[in-house]
């Protein structure tokens, strides 16, 4: 068996269930961050759902140095946060972190993200629409006592032409990357698309330095992958723009002096298409250097999901391999290296509920194991996510049906 519920009854039917269920029927409950720790009755619209997060659109996980389970979402319009010491087993009151109902990105590839570091910095950052075209503006919102408090949302940049899609990365000195999707040289210059703007943060987020470009060429509207490399550099995994139109995938890695290196084209796919496809890659990098990617393509070379790694010294990557079958109707692959063992998931649809399969390799994604079904929810989904404390793996699933999931990954003997 692949996974083990870690007490996934008690944590649906207990307190996390017992505290949104505060939240929703208590409008004196709700905690808001338009001011510091200011008390504000701003709770989530009921929706009828006695699930954890049932009614939530999106959730995103991640753990702190201390161990401490952190999880951002978005409900009604409005970005929320709470936290963990149990591994989900009971959660801190939620806080409302901003109100984002103006404009808000219920795009497929927008989602909250957060960040924490080992100075106890937490920082949360998402987008909203600020006009009909689709232009979007950064909000940050950090905190410096672990979550227990933040302060109020600001705007990144307000004066720039649109930021989407923002990204974050802790690397080993302690600074804080952030990475979007940047409209700077899509209007004067006329180039399609957008840009992968990026800026550093020394304290935790509070601050930035001016926003530059990483790459000139990206797809707008496409995630951007990001994790470290072993030597705790950030590296990117995006869409871009090649000539002719051809919507592929590169991946790039920041130097040590910060600044950003050449991108590296992960496959010739050949998507031609004018149109954005709404779904961004996944990387991670295996402690020996080991960069592996999964992706969705409907190019003319391969249509479908795929995945292939290089290894640290090599200049191209291996031949992809298919996820799943030719005929799957599947969307949104997820890849996660935990020491030399990688885990790959993504959704797939059966005509009736949306499943989510994974499969694991133990020697480095040389060998797999079979696709394996881990959680199926009829209705609504968010995407599946991976994500490890220092000795476990975890499968991050939010459904309609079954609410916010936290699994463990159990490795097959």
């Amino acid at each position: 068996m692949f996974l083990s519920p870690i007490r996934l009854r008690a944590f649906v039917t207990m307190v996390f269930a017992a505290m949104l269920a505060l939240l929703l029927a208590n409008p004196a409950g709700a905690q808001t961050m338009s001011g510091m720790s200011m008390m504000h009755p701003m709770p989530p619209k009921p929706c009828g759902s006695a699930r954890p997060l049932g009614c939530a659109d999106t959730a995103t996980p991640a753990f702190a140095p201390d161990g401490t389970l952190l999880l951002a979402w978005t409900q009604d319009r409005n970005v929320y946060f709470a936290r963990s010491k149990d591994l989900g087993q009971s959660w801190t009151l939620p806080v409302r972190i901003g109100d984002a109902a103006s404009g808000f990105d219920g795009g497929a590839d927008a989602r909250p993200q957060l960040v924490a570091d080992a100075a106890g910095h937490v920082l949360i950052a998402y987008d909203t629409f600020k006009d009909a075209h689709w232009n979007a503006e950064i909000w940050l919102a950090s905190s410096s006592d672990g979550g227990a408090h933040f302060d109020a949302p600001r705007a990144f940049e307000p004066t720039a032409v649109s930021q989407r899609l923002p990204v974050l990365d802790v690397a080993a000195s302690g600074k804080i990357l952030m990475a979007w999707q940047d409209k700077r040289l899509s209007g004067p210059q006329k180039l399609p698309g957008a840009s992968i703007g990026y800026a550093w943060s020394s304290d935790g987020g509070r601050t930035f330095s001016p926003s530059q470009l990483a790459a000139k060429a990206s797809c707008e509207c496409c995630r951007i992958g990001v994790t470290n490399t072993p030597d705790g550099l950030p590296i990117l995994a995006f869409r871009t723009i090649f000539p002719g139109e051809v919507r592929d995938h590169v991946i790039l890695r920041f130097l040590p002096s910060g600044a950003p290196g050449q991108p590296q084209r992960v496959s010739v796919d050949d998507w031609v298409t004018d149109a954005c496809p709404h779904q961004g890659p996944s990387i991670a990098v295996s402690a020996n250097g080991t960069v592996h990617v999964a992706w969705y393509t409907r190019g003319n070379a391969r249509q479908g999901l795929f995945y292939a790694n290089a290894k640290s010294d090599a200049s191209t990557f291996g031949a992809p391999q298919r996820l799943g079958n030719p005929d799957d109707v599947a969307s949104r692959p997820f890849v996660y290296v935990h020491g030399d063992r990688v885990w790959r998931v993504w959704k797939k649809f059966d005509g009736h509920a949306s499943q989510v399969l994974i499969q694991h390799s133990r020697n480095d994604g040389r060998d797999w194991s079979a696709p394996a079904v881990i959680a199926s929810a009829a209705g609504r989904s968010d995407h599946p996510l991976l994500l490890g404390d220092r000795d476990h793996v975890f499968l991050s699933w939010l459904s309609g049906e079954h609410g916010y999931q936290l699994i463990e990954l159990k490795d097959p003997q």
